[in-house]
């Protein structure tokens, strides 16, 4: 039972003994020394963050509506062990785990978790800042705007002009979401469905693409404003290339119900890295209250509102300049709109930001998203592109390419806020590699798309517990490891030692396992025969023989 201690000074005598000329051993005593008690504001804080852990695993158990408590002691498991979580099998001998190996696997087939539930638990309990109270110290440093004054001085601006002044001023206070992807490898599982080529590094199909058989889940994750190794991850969603926009729209506007019923209002900033169709976002998310930025890929091409004059004869101009995003810093451009120069930055050093403001995307009625998705006549998609030039990369190497951005929102941001929010796009794959390598994120090797989800939200529930109950452990560190710099929070690695000892004072809501006999097992004379087979289709290779009979044109449907 947790309480606060009562706040008290003690004055104590301390005796110390000095050696006498025959040998013996003489006590005197000291002056007396001030012991203080314990800070009753640390107090207070440190069970107020125990009390929101319990309630947060209260919550969590309750979303799960069947295998309710082998669901919830698996993640006990993931979250207690000593070890990083290599095999599925190997959670059943934790102590966390009170059932048999049968159960584990029976709770990720039979077990249903309330998806909708579970996502706005974790959006309405996670701190969207993961910097902890360092960073909001650190924001409230630099957020130097009275707001009062600000009111007061838009109060003779038109609403949508002040509404833009509104935006640009709350930097500080925006909230910052990432969105990536990462493969769940499963080349050899002939059995699964739905698998498909997926990005992965251990290439498996040729040399020339880096595909892997397997399933792809997509993260949004919260980011903060400093570089840290933890984000929040709050979402996940299986996809598919097909369906990539589509889903990740969906994503983007469940976020925004979300956070609205949590009553964090406000326009987040949504980053996303290259590979994503920027055109079909700004598209599906027109009218939301939500800021876009997301990587170009080199060779895209934006174009300026067209030149027009009276008089002019012929169908009018849709599209004016171009702007193509170069990898080479001296190719021909327009003249930027604006342009940012920061000299002798920490990490890049001369830093440049160009922009182009109003430019737009040509869409293709038949390509993409707009292809299924969009009737009648092509939109003018505005926006802003960004160039962002840099002297050398954090390791020292000069940059191999031209980093270009695309931003489409409620109102312009400016480009300091712009180019330094998608730097935390990177704190997402720190948190990709502890899923992976700690928490066994990839590691379950189950057969159905269904049961790798509700796994892959088992790991997201532990990752969660690990974050509120960042400040509620010690360094526990091995001899080798170094202590963490000042004003960085502890790893997730050293949380999770510790987590254990958490765990026997907050309890647990899963109900004691009940003692069972076998089940009679399959009847006599019965077979189930072997399991379908799903093949993966394989891209054609072309043929290098000319002389070859050429092969018919096949119809796209």
């Amino acid at each position: 039972m947790l309480g606060v201690a009562k706040h008290s000074r003690k004055e104590t005598a301390v005796p110390h003994t000095v050696s006498r000329p025959d040998g013996r051993q003489q006590e005197i005593l000291a002056v007396p020394v001030s012991v203080p008690g314990p800070d009753p504001v640390q107090v207070a804080d440190a069970v107020a963050r125990f009390l929101a852990l319990r309630e947060f695993r209260t919550r969590l158990y309750r979303c799960l509506t069947a295998r309710a408590d082998a669901l919830f002691e698996l993640t006990d498991a993931i979250l207690c062990a000593d070890h990083a979580v290599t095999s599925l099998v190997q959670l059943c001998l934790e102590p966390e785990f009170t059932r048999g190996h049968g159960a584990l696997y029976d709770a990720l087939a039979g077990g249903r978790i309330d998806e909708e539930g579970f996502a706005q638990l974790l959006a309405s309990k996670l701190p969207l800042q993961p910097g902890g109270q360092d960073e909001q110290a650190w924001i409230g440093e630099h957020d130097v705007i009275d707001h009062g004054l600000l009111e007061s001085a838009l109060a003779g601006l038109p609403d949508a002009d002040a509404a833009a002044v509104r935006e640009a001023c709350a930097r500080w206070r925006r909230l910052r979401f990432a969105i990536d992807a990462t493969p769940y490898p499963r080349p050899d599982a002939e059995c699964s469905p739905g698998r498909e080529h997926v990005h992965h590094d251990a290439c498996r199909c040729d040399g020339t693409r880096k595909t892997i058989p397997g399933w792809e889940y997509q993260f949004l994750a919260a980011a903060g404003h400093l570089r840290t190794a933890w984000t929040a991850v709050i979402d996940v969603e299986r996809t598919t290339k097909a369906t990539r926009t589509a889903q990740t729209a969906r994503q983007v506007r469940n976020l925004l119900r979300r956070l609205a019923a949590a009553s964090r209002g406000g326009a987040p900033l949504v980053i996303l890295d290259a590979g994503y169709s920027a055109a079909g976002l700004t598209a599906s998310l027109a009218g939301q209250p939500v800021h876009l930025l997301v990587r170009l890929p080199a060779g895209s091409v934006m174009y300026g509102d067209p030149v027009t004059w009276p008089g002019r004869m012929g169908r009018p101009p849709r599209h004016g300049i171009p702007v193509t995003c170069c990898n080479e810093p001296d190719a021909a451009t327009p003249e930027p709109d604006e342009s940012l120069l920061l000299p002798d930055t920490p990490h890049y050093g001369t830093v440049r930001v160009d922009a182009w403001r109003g430019v737009h995307p040509m869409i293709h009625a038949d390509r993409g998203w707009f292809k299924d998705n969009w009737h009648g006549e092509l939109p003018i998609l505005r926006g802003t592109l960004l160039r962002v030039l840099v002297e050398h990369l954090p390791d020292g190497r000069p940059p191999h390419k031209t980093m270009w951005l695309w931003h489409a929102g409620p109102a312009p941001l400016s480009l300091d806020e712009l180019w330094r929010a998608y730097l935390a796009r990177f704190d997402e794959e720190h948190t990709f590699r502890f899923l992976k390598g700690a928490l066994g994120l990839t590691a379950a090797k189950v057969r159905t798309p269904d049961q790798a989800d509700r796994w892959v939200r088992l790991v997201m529930a532990a990752y969660a517990q690990l974050l509120i109950a960042r400040p509620l452990t010690g360094d526990l560190r091995r001899p080798w490891e170094k202590p963490p710099g000042p004003g960085r929070p502890a790893t997730a690695g050293r949380v999770r030692r510790g987590f254990r000892n958490i765990r026997r004072q907050i309890g647990t809501p899963a109900h004691v396992a009940k003692p069972g006999r076998p089940g009679p097992g399959r009847p006599k004379g019965t077979a189930s025969g072997p399991a379908p087979r799903y093949p993966i289709p394989k891209k054609p290779r072309k043929q290098n023989n000319q002389d070859s009979a050429p092969e018919k044109p096949q119809v796209k449907t």
